[in-house]
């Protein structure tokens, strides 16, 4: 792979240059910006942070000191334990990876890398390979011959229809259990595009099969992406930002997904019949729009039955797996928008589902996690309301003030994460508001449409899904209601359509008549 773009980097120079652009925007803001504007006690513009900004902050600050305290503190304790605990290394390991249409390329390296870690394991270990063709049943049989002569490793095969990832994982679960593997052994659904390294599975089903309470986990993603900066950059930055929304979840033991990408299950959950069949049948039953199927996201149904069969869900903070990525090829704000509308739709939905398992069954944190991803989704629209329409009623010089204001703050949140992810690069600040504002139009959107699925490499979803004229138009009309009282909510709050001084930069009130109004 060594010569494939999904190995380049973003060069030094281009770091460099990043940053000083940046801060010389920084500087460029400061200088339009009134110096009463930066007095924190003399300010026009704090009166629209209030206690919705010190709830966010706060919230987004405790998830960083968590992630910090579990990657630098609770889990090097977890690790060590779980080495010393010899009874749960060296154990045979089942594996289900769904490969559809990755290319003989792709397939050798991804199954030679996952062959070479079962055998690193050292126990043995049987794998369920979900095809679309012939050619790729003799490229994966050939890189089994290369790299196990020695049959270690039992391999079967299971072909997919292309109708979803779902009915195909059930089809390869199905298939395991037939095959039959060892009980409370670990087991792995993956993904046919991605890389894993020797070592991975004999570091990892140790943290997994030494905490008894402990039904799954997953690991770091390391993003390896073909296309420019931006494209690799944006990629990164998610990923760094899962990271600590993980490592922060992983103190309560209630990960909020088992990603798709590479997870570990104990072999007596992957091998339960109801758990194939949750994939196959999870339905939300919405109060508008009735029953809806899920056909994207299995990685929050597998979630959720762990879950509800009362085990806790793990994170392995430092161990990675590689995830090769390309966004489509319709453009930046394309792609993205359509890779974020089928993430945020799974959230919607499986968040939907488990805020009613309820505090008691989630643990209160995780509960109020969730409903945080509910109200989370409003609060980065409430500065621009509030100073687009202070800029066009009192001042232009507000669109400085509230540039220069994301353009710290992002700066800030940005570089936490990096320091907790070790990952970072100077475009994160203008990423991390990108995908804040625009994740948040996202988000308002499929949670008044959540019955619009789409996966895009498969013939999931899309128009089909929903034929209803009624429907659709009844779904904008609530989406249209919903922004416009959000809207008339923020300007009545903030009461900036008034005519107070503390909007006014050439006044000289006091303090309190900035804040309060008075």
């Amino acid at each position: 792979m060594a010569d494939t773009p999904y190995l380049r980097s973003s060069s030094m120079l281009s770091v460099w240059l990043t940053a000083l652009l940046w801060l010389a925007f920084m500087v460029f803001l400061l200088g339009f910006v009134p110096s009463r504007a930066l007095n924190a006690t003399d300010t026009a513009f704090i009166a629209a942070l209030g206690a919705v900004g010190l709830w966010r902050w706060s919230w987004g600050g405790f998830h960083m000191a968590r992630a910090y305290a579990y990657t630098r503190y609770i889990f090097p304790v977890i690790r060590r334990r779980a080495e010393a605990d010899a009874s749960v290394h060296r154990r045979h390991v089942a594996v289900v990876i769904l490969s559809w249409k990755m290319g003989d390329a792709m397939n050798a390296a991804v199954y030679a890398n996952l062959f070479r870690d079962i055998l690193d394991n050292g126990g043995g270990g049987t794998v369920v390979a979900a095809v679309s063709s012939d050619q790729d049943e003799a490229v994966i049989a050939h890189v089994h011959r290369r790299t196990d002569p020695t049959g270690q490793i039992r391999l079967a095969f299971t072909r997919q229809d292309g109708s979803g990832k779902r009915s195909a994982m059930a089809d390869a679960l199905e298939r395991l259990r037939e095959i039959g593997v060892p009980p409370d052994c670990p087991g792995i659904l993956m993904d046919g595009d991605t890389l894993v390294q020797p070592g991975l599975i004999r570091r990892t089903a140790p943290i997994l099969l030494h905490q008894p309470g402990v039904g799954a986990l997953t690991v770091d993603n390391t993003p390896l992406v073909a296309g420019k900066t931006l494209d690799r950059e944006w990629y990164r930055l998610r990923m760094a930002q899962r990271h600590v929304y993980m490592s922060s979840m992983a103190v309560s033991g209630r990960v909020l997904v088992l990603t798709g990408r590479w997870s570990m299950f104990r072999t007596q959950i992957l091998t339960h019949p109801n758990f194939a069949a949750n994939l196959l049948e999870d339905v939300l039953h919405h109060p508008r729009l009735g029953r809806i199927v899920m056909l994207t996201g299995d990685d929050k149904s597998t979630w959720r039955w762990v879950i509800e069969a009362g085990w806790d869900i793990s994170y392995v903070p430092d161990e990675v797996i590689y995830c090769l990525e390309s966004l489509p090829g319709n453009g930046f704000l394309a792609d993205t928008i359509g890779l974020q509308k089928r993430w945020f739709g799974n959230m919607v939905r499986g968040g939907a589902k488990a805020i009613r398992l309820g505090p008691q069954k989630l643990g209160l944190f995780t509960w109020l996690a969730l409903l945080d991803q509910k109200a989370s989704m409003w609060t980065p629209l409430m500065g621009i309301i509030f100073f687009g329409a202070a800029a066009l009623l009192h001042d232009p010089v507000f669109l400085a003030i509230f540039l220069l204001w994301v353009s710290l703050t992002r700066t800030v949140h940005s570089g936490l994460t990096g320091l907790i992810a070790k990952r970072w690069h100077p475009i994160f600040p203008v990423l991390t508001y990108y995908g804040q504002i625009v994740g948040a139009g996202i988000k308002i959107f499929v949670n008044h449409n959540p019955n619009v699925q789409k996966w895009t490499r498969q013939n999931t979803g899309g128009a089909s899904v929903d034929r209803n004229a009624l429907v659709r138009n009844d779904s904008k009309l609530m989406l249209l209601a919903s922004l416009t009282v959000f809207a008339a909510v923020v300007i009545t709050l903030t009461n900036v359509t008034s005519g107070s001084d503390r909007f006014d930069f050439a006044a000289d009130t006091s303090a309190a008549e900035l804040i309060y109004g008075r």
